[in-house]
């Protein structure tokens, strides 16, 4: 994201990217493999366990922008 977007967008957006990226426990199998296949669906890659919650987190009220 360049200058344009000013930046409190840039900052928004990092701390939405980092939110997205980090590494996730299964809350079945407790592996580190939970990741969000798509917009609000997660899904562990070991046991196959899948959740439906946030797009950007599993926990909703834990981002604030």
């Amino acid at each position: 994201m360049g200058v344009k977007f000013g930046a409190t967008v840039r900052k928004r957006y990092g701390k939405v990217y980092r939110t997205l990226k980090q590494k996730r426990r299964c809350p079945s199998c407790t592996s580190l493999k939970f990741r969000r296949i798509s917009i609000g669906i997660w899904q562990c890659g070991k046991c196959e366990y899948k959740v439906a919650a946030g797009a950007y987190d599993i926990n909703l009220g834990k981002l604030q922008l």
